[in-house]
């Protein structure tokens, strides 16, 4: 197998005229941390063209390479490690040294939980990962651009020319349509009809939490990547991706950590807890206090971090797994979350991907108990979630790994666009409130999409 190269640039701030150098190419990735906005977040990785591609429908995942396609009937995140494995690793000092990028899917949670798959006529894999021996990483605290590469072609030429001379292409805003009103799966008296359902269902012992969502769409045409750069500036977030695989693009603008791992420790960052921001600073800051000292919305931030503490025990170390932050206030472009975050150490006889596995989906975007909030998920949401609720990102051939909860995500399947708002119910939650809190978290790209 070649050798890496790992070459260094001059920094070039606006990631996403590089990327729109190879957005055209297969199956091209993009994952923006928006650091102009969110300070803490370092990194941007683009790639494309996989040497590998595994397409995972549940029974069957296929894996196709340069010598054609297999079929295999094992667990598809064992199929993503045993392809990994193919590919060590001679750099260490990146985040990303190429590797898998793409999306597991929520309803692969159903799958491995044996809870049923709606039929549905949008036809999407329940997992894509690229496998690619490329990428470009951009480093914003240290200013620097690196391309890191095992066989040169006459994209890696092209990438490698346009990062000497720092000679891009401006992104160009081109223009798009929406060409039908927005529509949602469900009316408002059928909203109230499943939350007291849901109701019932907390009062009679089933659950403590219901993360319940409504899905909305509308028919399109033009380039995704322009509806991706329309949206940006107003919905940016801190693990964003923008997906261009032949059978989706996904649009994503997501403010929450699914799973991070720097091969020493792995975090979670759950999100419960939410108020909209208000363009008067007063009322905002009276909103984050309200947010703050709810004692709902503390209770609630609670249930999903025990959650995920024993979700991350399954795989750490005993005694390592520590609540390192507890409901701080981050503020995104349109809403105001409560975060905490967690942290443990991966035991010495387990490995990233069982941690993956065994904690997905995300428990904040499930509910409480998660098995049984699955089910009850399943049984009330009119239609799968598709890729919304599961995560996307990327495990490095280093094993370095960031991922993201696909909340705040677009996915565009043949002409139509397809999003999702949606928020936790417990027992003393109010209907209205909560109905209201669904559109709260997509408002601004349902002003911008409508515009």
């Amino acid at each position: 197998m070649n050798k890496q190269h790992k070459i260094s640039y001059d920094y070039y701030g606006d990631t996403r005229d590089i990327f729109a150098i190879i957005k055209d190419l297969e199956w091209s990735v993009f994952l923006c941390s928006n650091h102009d906005k969110f300070q803490d977040e370092r990194y941007d990785i683009l790639s494309a063209n996989p040497i590998e591609k595994i397409i995972s429908h549940g029974q069957i995942t296929y894996v196709e390479d340069k010598d054609g396609i297999n079929e295999f009937k094992s667990d598809p995140i064992d199929i993503v490690r045993a392809t990994m494995k193919k590919y060590p690793s001679e750099v260490s000092d990146l985040p990303f040294t190429g590797g898998a990028i793409g999306y597991l899917s929520y309803d692969l949670g159903n799958y491995y939980e044996g809870i049923g798959i709606k039929d549905s006529n949008i036809d999407v894999p329940l997992m894509a990962f690229g496998i690619y021996d490329w990428a470009v990483i951009i480093d914003h605290h240290k200013k620097n651009t690196t391309l890191v590469y095992r066989n040169k072609d006459s994209s890696i030429d092209k990438i490698k020319s346009c990062l000497e001379k720092k000679m891009f292409d401006k992104n160009k805003e081109n223009s798009f349509s929406i060409n039908s009103v927005c529509k949602s799966n469900i009316t408002h008296e059928e909203y109230k009809e499943k939350f007291s359902k849901i109701q019932s269902y907390i009062k009679g012992g089933d659950c403590y939490q219901i993360n319940f969502s409504q899905r909305f769409s509308m028919e399109y045409s033009g380039d995704t990547w322009d509806i991706y750069n329309k949206i940006t500036p107003s919905y940016s977030s801190p693990y964003s991706a923008y997906i261009n695989m032949p059978f989706i693009k996904i649009m994503s603008f997501s403010p929450e950590r699914f799973l991070s791992y720097d091969g020493n420790i792995v975090e979670t960052k759950p999100i419960k807890g939410t108020r909209p921001v208000s363009d008067d600073k007063n009322i905002n800051k009276q909103l984050m206090k309200e947010l703050s000292e709810s004692y709902k919305e503390r209770a609630e931030n609670l249930m999903i971090v025990d959650l995920l503490r024993n979700d991350l025990g399954k795989n750490c170390e005993y005694g390592s797994v520590k609540v390192k932050e507890l409901f701080s206030i981050e503020t995104f472009a349109n809403v105001h979350h409560l975060v905490s975050t967690i942290q443990g150490k991966i035991a010495s006889d387990n490995d990233i991907y069982k941690l993956i596995r065994d904690c997905f989906p995300g428990g904040s975007i499930t509910g409480a108990p998660k098995i049984r909030a699955m089910q009850i998920i399943n049984e009330l949401e009119l239609d799968n979630r598709n890729v919304y609720c599961g995560s996307i990102g990327y495990i490095s051939f280093s094993g370095t790994t960031d991922l993201n909860i696909a909340i705040r995500t677009v996915m565009a399947t043949k002409d139509k666009l397809y999003f999702w708002g949606g928020g936790g119910i417990v027992y003393d939650s109010e209907v209205e409130s909560e109905y209201k809190e669904t559109f709260d978290k997509i408002k601004p790209l349902l002003n911008l999409l409508k515009s």
